[in-house]
């Protein structure tokens, strides 16, 4: 059982790992210095979680040899449930990728410890290139600590066979919350017989529950990063509305999906709709009722809210090859990487203007909704020690819905514990 208690002792110990391997240690030069030339020779090492991703990794490390053909690059890949325990082993020893990939609920952690390189001189990297809020995500004490390597940001998922068949209007762009929860009572009341839902439920906090909470006007950490916003009226407003679903018996409950994903549900043809981000394209590209499915912009709230987020690549402050890091590293952050990027259907490319070659290469979705959703999206939520207090959503946002009558309760603990984060981060 995961408590506050063993939460915060994990957190703590992952503080002082990281600490203790940077703080302070005279030999680790802190300049980025130039970045390598064309004729220049060097080893790095590159880190990253995604295996479907390698493929337009290593074209995008081709395309960088091409301009530094004495620079050797080798890649590794760790599944995402163990990549950041991997990470923190490498720095408690001293050992961090030279260019690695950081996201935003680990980003902060690592940069307020050390571990990260400025790349404010970075020769190449201009941060106006990308989207302004996901470049402040990857800001700390205003200065620049990754390149924005992608973003995702959150639509509307349906099957239209399953719609029309329940007699329901495919969404537009002005669907309201009470239009999605009547378009999910009707499939759900016409189809259910056959195991099909109007919406597949869950407790997905960045597609589903962030978004809502948000467009009513809610927050999930206030700006000063001191103050859970979880126990407000706004949240309360929408967790009872999932949780009006449940109760209604037009979405799963928590148990079901703990056994039967959304995603599952929705990639199967067993759900209708499915509140979800552009990294499920490359999932149902390949699903069995890939004919039947389309995308629309996110359902609309009291306010026009949507969530972006991004991997970032990142450079150890204390690799002992900076110059043929930096020269790597800006590669990255490059148009020319990130088309390669966009092209290779890998994910959208976070340099402006490059997201026309992600969208052609899944031409049988809508991808520009989720690029048209970046303009107003607002950034992930994130502290110094954001892993903490995702631990604590994952034990009670299943009880908050879990329809025990008492949802202001568990929503007012979350949002205590969380407090208890955020003021030990100080």
């Amino acid at each position: 059982m995961i408590t506050r208690r063993t939460v915060l002792g994990a957190a703590g110990l992952a503080g002082t790992a990281l600490a203790s391997g940077c703080a302070g240690d005279p030999e680790v030069d802190r300049a980025l210095g130039p970045p390598a030339g064309p004729g220049d020779s060097g080893a790095i090492t590159f880190q990253i979680w995604d295996k479907a991703q390698e493929p337009a990794m290593q074209q995008i490390i081709d395309a960088f040899h091409e301009h530094h053909p004495n620079i050797s690059v080798t890649m590794s890949s760790a599944a995402f449930a163990s990549y950041f325990e991997r990470l923190r082993i490498q720095a408690t020893g001293d050992d961090l990728p030279d260019v690695f990939w950081i996201n935003g609920p680990n980003f902060e952690l690592y940069a307020s410890y050390g571990m990260l390189q400025d790349l404010s001189d970075l020769e190449g990297f201009d941060p106006a290139n990308y989207p302004p809020n996901l470049t402040e995500l990857y800001t700390y004490q205003g200065a620049p600590y990754a390149i924005p390597k992608d973003f995702d940001t959150i639509a509307l998922w349906y099957n239209r066979d399953l719609l029309h068949r329940a007699g329901v209007d495919e969404p537009t762009d002005s669907w309201s919350w009470q239009e999605y929860r009547d378009a999910s009572e009707a499939v759900t009341r016409a189809l259910g017989a056959e195991q099909v839902w109007g919406n597949p439920g869950g407790v997905a906090n960045q597609a589903y529950i962030y978004p809502l909470i948000m467009q009513a006007g809610g927050f999930i950490v206030d700006e000063d990063k001191t103050l859970s916003g979880y126990d407000s009226p706004e949240a309360i407003e929408a967790f009872s509305f999932l949780d009006g679903m449940i109760q209604d018996g037009i979405a799963p409950g928590v148990r079901y999906t703990a056994e039967n994903s959304p995603k599952d549900l929705f990639n199967s043809g067993r759900a209708a709709l499915y509140q979800s981000g552009n990294w499920e394209a490359a999932l149902l590209k390949d699903s069995p009722v890939r004919e039947h499915l389309g995308v629309a912009p996110l359902i609309h709230g009291a306010h026009d809210a949507n969530v972006i987020h991004g991997i970032g690549y990142a450079m150890s402050a204390r690799s002992h090859n900076k110059p043929a890091a930096s020269a790597f590293l800006s590669f990255l952050g490059s148009e020319e990487a990130n088309r390669i990027q966009g092209a290779a259907g890998a994910a959208n490319p976070a340099f402006l203007g490059t997201n026309d070659t992600y969208i052609e290469a899944l031409p049988e979705f809508s991808l520009d909704v989720f690029v048209d959703a970046a303009e107003t999206a607002r950034q992930y939520p994130a502290s110094q020690n954001t892993s903490a207090w995702l631990q604590l959503e994952e034990l009670l946002f299943p009880k908050i819905l879990s329809g025990d009558g008492e949802l202001e309760k568990h929503a007012q603990d979350l949002a205590e514990r969380m407090n208890g984060v955020l003021a030990d981060e100080s």
